[in-house]
């Protein structure tokens, strides 16, 4: 598949050093902060930190409606789940009074097969159609999990963009939104690897879904990911990073780790008018080790934060 994207740093590099990248694809930041703020996005919430499982997904509704989000995500997996159990989630949507806007979605970028590509694109296609029909927007898309300590990128960075190239097409012609989220854990979680991907996908249907404590971790320079590919992101993972076993994986509500939020968020506000997805709290949740707070609690901390910032809930 041939990359006719109308933004591509590759073509941007050629012409500029690296240095001056950012002046080209986004104003100085000088000129950034001289600008009005545009209006606040809509916040809503991820799935995950109520647990992987479709039984936690009535309490997570609850409990996200209850605290004002304006939406949420789950998996893909799991709005198939409630699917084959003969619920359609139209109805807790309806129940709870909170729209769903993407869902987190994972596919197979290593096998080379057709077989396996064929299988996965119809994954991909089945989970696609049952969110738009709920009244999604976008896919969340993430390379399925490796074990990094035997993965070297060079020897499948081909595979992996052509792979990433047919599954977003399979999203855009379904008419939504396909945004490349990058995760520890998975083939695309270091800052080069970013760069590589982003560089080569077709940006006409790979757009950007950036987590901002995923790329913390995978030891990226998050405000620099978010500044260079501003134009591409339709989505953000909003979350916070403070390391240690504290079970939540080392995140932390927002406010209590270490990423730049309030920076993050001015930058999403002077960058970008409108975006396809939302801006989604999110916090990962442990199965091995209890967190300081209630699943509640936590989701309020991180929303009583956005509040301070001037971030409105319903």
């Amino acid at each position: 598949m041939s990359n006719t994207n109308e933004f591509s740093r590759r073509d941007f590099i050629k012409k500029s050093s690296v240095a001056g990248l950012a002046a080209v694809t986004l104003p100085n930041m000088d000129f950034i902060n001289s600008l009005e703020i545009n209006e606040k996005f809509q916040v809503g919430a991820t799935f995950i930190l109520w647990g992987y499982n479709l039984k936690n997904l009535e309490t997570s509704l609850e409990e996200m409606s209850r605290l004002g989000f304006h939406s949420f995500e789950t998996f893909g997996w799991t709005i198939q789940e409630l699917e084959d159990s003969g619920v359609r989630l139209e109805e807790l949507i309806e129940k709870h009074n909170i729209p769903i806007r993407s869902a987190f979605c994972m596919t197979d970028v290593l096998d080379p097969s057709p077989s396996k590509r064929k299988e996965e694109i119809e994954k991909l296609t089945s989970w696609t159609k049952l969110l738009k029909r709920a009244g999604g927007t976008l896919v969340e898309y993430c390379p399925a999990s490796v074990d990094r300590k035997d993965f070297v990128f060079k020897e499948h960075r081909k595979n992996m963009v052509d792979a990433m190239n047919d599954y977003a097409k399979v999203v855009t012609d379904l008419g939504l939104t396909c945004a490349l989220h990058p995760h520890t854990g998975t083939p695309v979680e270091t800052e080069e690897e970013v760069y590589f991907i982003m560089e080569n996908v077709d940006t006409n249907y790979m757009k950007f879904g950036p987590d901002s404590g995923q790329l913390e971790k995978g030891g990226a320079d998050t405000v620099k990911i978010f500044r260079d590919f501003m134009p591409l992101i339709e989505h953000v993972h909003l979350k916070d990073y403070e390391g240690g076993d504290n079970g939540y994986l080392g995140y932390a509500p927002l406010g209590e780790g270490h990423v730049k939020i309030k920076k993050l968020m001015k930058m999403l506000e002077r960058g970008r008018d409108k975006m396809v997805g939302d801006i989604m709290f999110e916090l990962d949740y442990d199965r091995k080790i209890k967190p300081a707070y209630s699943t509640f609690e936590a989701a309020k901390i991180s929303r009583d934060y956005l509040v301070d910032l001037g971030y409105s809930f319903t």
